[in-house]
């Protein structure tokens, strides 16, 4: 989405700030554009946490070099860690004021702003782990994010006039559901923005008119924050949670994340329910539920994700002795989703081509994969032909 009205104004990197050479916590790339299909991008990400976690270095556009730093999103934390007993060590992060706002559970959408070697700017969309938004065997964020541009025109001509930020969304809903069963079938947000030129993290309500953004949910003067504030809060979102637990469905918000402003800088603090946390955290190792959390959100990252992919997202949450202990339930788990995004594309196909629809003729479209697939998958064929089926129909 070329945009030539605004030239100048995008500060080039004099040198890449993470180490290249270190192929284990960067991802080299060269891939086209989709919203500018002429331009061939090549550039590395940079996968270590911090600020500059899912940072991009581009380094050529069609061949030549153009090197400019593009920031992503950093993860958030929480505002304590355990020592060796267990017993947490709190700290909040200084400031002048705190704004809370509802932690959706989704996909990390992030504009940005890259430009040529002749200055002319263009916009474009990534995930926390890609150059760009991709159409992959097994999940299609391309597709689902220009329902959202379909859906808020605005969002295109907010991004490029405001091109010295990178806008940071949340697409949500039961068609990219990962934990929360919300009621809508697909929506976006606006979460927060990202300076361009140092990175500094900004609140959603900045400099926004015409998106869809998150509204405050509370505020806090600074010198009454405490832990006992957090935890009441903590508390507070548990009991506004559904929790189903025999049918794993929840509902309600996934958590809060605080902005702790000072200078017009924001730090991040999340803040989520204990119902949340015992699917991240319950156990000696990590609980089936994070894990396969995890290999979900890595196709958002990655075509086809590796153990050491799903292994560096798991270093987000957990520490390296605790992966170690599951090393070979994430294996598992790894297969299994992989079985079964297979299994589903192929599936789809089928169902497709045949124009079959489940829910208004279960009998003609079992017996018909019945007669094609393994008996022994015929319950599983069910169940992910029905969200197939759902997931089309919301």
């Amino acid at each position: 989405m070329k945009d030539e009205s605004n030239i100048g104004g995008l500060n080039m990197a004099v040198e890449c700030p993470f180490d290249l050479t270190n192929k284990r916590q960067v991802i080299e790339f060269e891939e086209t554009d989709p919203y500018n299909p002429h331009n061939i991008v090549k550039g590395y990400i940079n996968r270590r946490q911090g600020q500059l976690y899912g940072a991009l270095w581009i380094t050529h556009i069609n061949g030549e070099k153009c090197e400019q730093l593009i920031y992503s999103a950093p993860k958030q934390h929480y505002p304590f860690n355990k020592d060796k007993n267990g017993i947490r060590e709190w700290e909040f992060p200084e400031c002048d004021y705190v704004e809370l706002y509802e932690k959706l559970d989704g996909t990390c959408i992030i504009s940005y702003v890259y430009k040529d070697c002749n200055d002319a700017h263009y916009l474009t969309f990534k995930t926390r782990l890609r150059p760009f938004l991709g159409e992959g065997k097994y999940g299609n964020f391309f597709q689902l994010w220009n329902e959202m541009l379909e859906k808020y025109p605005s969002i295109n001509n907010l991004c490029s006039k405001n091109y010295t930020y990178n806008f940071v969304f949340e697409l949500y809903g039961k068609r990219n559901k990962i934990l929360i069963d919300y009621d809508v079938s697909l929506d976006t947000k606006l979460i927060f923005i990202v300076d361009r030129n140092d990175g500094r993290i900004s609140p959603p309500t900045k400099l926004v008119k015409g998106l869809p953004v998150l509204k405050v949910w509370g505020e806090l003067e600074y010198g009454d924050i405490d832990s006992e504030d957090y935890l009441d809060i903590q508390k507070n979102l548990e009991d506004d949670l559904i929790v189903d637990e025999e049918n794993k469905i929840l509902k309600g918000m996934e958590g809060l994340v605080w902005y702790f402003i000072k200078d017009n800088c924001a730090k991040q603090i999340k803040c989520k329910p204990p119902s949340i946390l015992k699917y991240h955290w319950s156990g000696d190792a990590i609980p089936y539920e994070s894990i396969f959390i995890t290999v979900i959100n890595a196709f958002e990252n990655f075509d086809e994700p590796t153990f050491d992919d799903v292994v560096e997202l798991l270093l987000e949450e957990f520490d390296e002795s605790k992966i170690e202990k599951s090393n070979v339930r994430i294996k598992k788990i790894l297969k299994s989703v992989f079985f079964d995004k297979k299994l589903q594309y192929k599936l789809a196909e089928d169902y497709k081509k045949h124009g079959f629809n489940i829910n208004e003729d279960k009998v003609t479209c079992m017996r018909w994969f019945g007669a094609h697939y393994p008996k022994d998958l015929s319950t599983k064929i069910y169940q992910l032909l029905k969200s197939y089926e759902d997931k089309k129909s919301d």
